[in-house]
């Protein structure tokens, strides 16, 4: 149980980071269907691994930003989404859940989204190994 309040804890602080100190003035805000940049991605993911398990952390290497789901457009809803996954040895991404969103339609664009990206993969010893992490997702239209 307390690795539950541990996780939503994360969760609840990564949401307040990306919502809080994300700078909607910045030129390297991700776009939707636009390459996602690659600092915004190094600055919000967090490992959910434990930090003995690599040497060396996955690092971003391509991928394009969610698209803004459409109904939600439609609404002129903002919302966000929390998502976790596996960075395999050979940098796809795979085992991808949502933790949290304000509805499952932006989870569902952020987790398609993260299906396609690419990694350089953790590595221990020198070796690629699997990491888990999540990563934050703001929508505004």
């Amino acid at each position: 149980m307390s690795q539950y309040l541990v996780d939503r804890a994360v969760t609840a602080l990564s949401l307040i980071t990306t919502l809080l100190l994300c700078d909607c003035s910045s030129p390297n805000l991700a776009i939707e269907a636009n390459p996602m940049p690659e600092n915004q991605v190094a600055t919000y993911m967090t490992s959910v691994t434990p930090s003995s398990a690599y040497d060396t952390p996955p690092k971003f290497l391509k991928g394009y930003a969610p698209f803004f789901p459409e109904m939600e457009s439609k609404r002129r809803h903002w919302g966000y989404a929390v998502v976790e996954f596996s960075v395999t040895a050979d940098g796809t991404t795979s085992d991808i859940r949502p933790i949290t969103a304000t509805a499952y339609s932006f989870a569902k664009a952020a987790m398609r989204a993260v299906q396609n990206w690419r990694f350089a993969p953790a590595r221990k010893h020198g070796q690629p190994v699997v990491a888990r992490m999540r990563l934050p997702f703001t929508f505004r239209s």
